[in-house]
């Protein structure tokens, strides 16, 4: 008995090797792609994502916020709704999140073609019970029928839009494109084609492989193509395209843990012998300065400022003054004044005609220019930056913010004295007048402070120059000299601690609106009937809807023709 179990147990597990071994592989999503995509996103499971967002209390939360009613009205959402009536037009049916959750099977990809027109291809596996499900399925019959790749596909095209929906079912995956000539290709493709596919691509190809793993969900960035688009650079919201122009391929993946989501991005950008010499010198100085974020901060930021005037004027604008911003959109033109209207105003009594008016800087460039030898004594030009916000009793809410250099050698004393003198006394007091050091303490340190009506304060330890506006931030930061450095390296890191400042940043927002808010702050509704107000309501409201998320690390290393960037989002258990 035992022997004919035995026996029927090794045939088993024979059988299951076999089955393993000629079963056929699902292939990977971006052979299925055509080549020429602008942008490449591909989940494992899209439809565990999909179910996990739409049960969210973030989801539900973002939706009832304020800024998600600023959003509701942009001209971009609206441009798109329009985009999407034209689709359904199209489709024959309106899509909602419970049709797209009944295609949203695994091994899913959606390639975008064009931005403007939002043409794009998507591809899943999916199980033949769940696609009859599907109302996609149900419309099926309003389609003309065609025949690409050996297998049928649909297709329908509304006339007065011109939009086309096209999608095919064949070997146990859903293609839907808004190009019929998209999903022909893909099906070519899958029947073995000589096509050229995603995968082939050069940029797609060597961004993968940079890559560090595939997560739950990926976005690939073909970068030098999409920089050059109209749509991009108009409904970027980050305004960053020039600095986007160093890379030409990206790819970053998201993976999800109990208490993180791990964000990782490879930028590809081409090598630069200069770049590379000043990387490698703040390689080794970042993290050592990381090591001195105390348990206070709630904003830090350590980096290579590069030109030593960029470093001194990071060095006025936090603890001495800040410039004032001077912003000007060139994309509108000026408006033109009404020769009816009034001119002047009994205000301008006041304005003196026979003096030179300020400078707009406010003397602001011969602060930066005094502070710039410190600047100069750094070996790398590598900065600390340290922040956190101090609730105090009123409207305002204080920042204290600290700065750590890191010197060639061993700081003068007499030098530094003078420089911050210099920066500081040309915008506290008349001819440097009583701007003397005094010798003071903060926590268990000796420091120095400068004399005056503002703060101002400084401390050396070796190679170490740490410079603060309040004594209790200067202490903590002390406090941390000798703690081991974390692991690395990296060029670059930050830090926000988003679950410490919230509340002073919601004192801070309302503040701001003051004048037009009507509501608490705290639950963020403003003037019934009326817009939401910009910070306290729309940006406010955003962090509400984020209050999950604890805090935000990011850490980033150049290599030599790549950029690797590490966002963690530490959520609250």
């Amino acid at each position: 008995m035992k022997r004919a179990l035995l026996l029927s147990a090794l045939l088993l597990a024979a059988a299951g090797y076999v089955c393993l071994q000629t079963a056929p592989q699902s292939p990977d999503p971006a052979t299925l792609m055509p080549s020429g995509a602008l942008l490449y996103l591909e989940a494992p499971d899209f439809g565990r994502l999909l179910r996990d967002w739409d049960a969210s209390q973030a989801k539900a939360d973002w939706l009832a916020s304020d800024d998600y009613q600023v959003f509701s009205r942009s001209n971009l959402l609206s441009k798109l709704s329009d985009v999407y009536k034209e689709y359904g037009t199209a489709a024959g049916f309106f899509p909602n999140i419970q049709s797209v959750s009944e295609i949203a099977g695994s091994d899913s990809a959606l390639a975008l073609y064009g931005l403007r027109d939002v043409e794009f291809l998507y591809v899943s596996r999916i199980a033949d019970a769940d696609l009859m499900k599907s109302q996609l399925w149900a419309v099926r019959d309003k389609f003309e029928q065609r025949q690409a790749g050996g297998a049928a596909f649909f297709q329908r095209t509304d006339p007065a839009s011109r939009r086309t929906v096209a999608f095919a079912f064949a070997r146990g995956h859903l293609f839907l494109a808004t190009r019929a000539d998209l999903l022909a290709q893909s099906l070519e493709l899958l029947a073995g084609g000589a096509g050229a596919s995603l995968a082939s691509d050069r940029w797609y190809r060597e961004a993968a492989a940079a890559s560090q793993g595939k997560g739950d969900l990926r976005l690939a960035m073909n970068l030098d193509a999409l920089v050059k688009t109209a749509a991009f650079r108009s409904y970027w919201v980050q305004r960053n395209g020039a600095a986007l122009r160093r890379y030409w391929a990206g790819v970053a993946d998201v993976k999800r843990s109990d208490g993180a989501i791990t964000e990782t991005r490879v930028l590809l950008n081409a090598p630069d012998p200069a770049e590379a010499a000043r990387v490698a010198a703040s390689a080794a100085a970042v993290p050592s300065l990381v090591a001195l974020v105390p348990p206070e901060a709630g904003l830090y930021k350590a980096w290579s400022a590069g030109d030593p005037s960029a470093a001194a004027a990071e060095i006025v604008a936090k603890l001495i003054a800040p410039a004032a911003p001077r912003v000007r959109d060139w994309r509108s033109a000026p408006a033109a004044a009404s020769p009816d209207g009034r001119v002047g105003s009994e205000g301008d009594l006041e304005t003196r005609i026979d003096e030179q008016p300020l400078p707009a800087d406010a003397g602001i460039s011969d602060s930066v220019a005094a502070a710039r030898s410190l600047a100069d004594n750094s070996a790398s030009r590598v900065l600390l930056l340290v922040q956190s916000s101090a609730p105090a009793e009123g409207t305002f809410v204080p920042v204290a913010s600290a700065i750590v250099l890191a010197g060639a050698g061993e700081w003068d004393l007499d030098a530094v004295r003078n420089a911050l003198s210099a920066a500081a006394g040309k915008l506290w007091t008349t001819s440097q007048l009583g701007a003397a050091w005094l010798r003071g303490t903060a926590g268990r340190h000796s420091v120095e402070r400068l004399d005056g009506l503002g703060t101002l304060l400084f401390a050396t330890r070796g190679r170490l120059l740490f410079l603060a506006n309040d004594a209790g931030l200067l202490a903590a930061t002390l406090d941390r000299v000798g703690t081991p450095a974390p692991a690395g390296p990296f060029t670059y890191a930050a830090g926000f601690r988003h679950s410490r400042e919230r509340a002073n940043y919601a004192r801070i927002m309302a503040a701001l609106d003051f004048a037009g808010f009507a509501g608490d702050p705290e639950d963020g509704q403003g003037l019934r009937g009326a817009a939401p107000p910009f910070f306290s309501g729309n940006i406010g409201s955003l962090s509400r809807v984020l209050s999950k998320i604890a805090e935000v690390r990011v850490t980033e290393r150049e290599k030599e023709a790549e950029t690797v960037q590490t966002v963690v989002y530490r959520l609250e258990r």
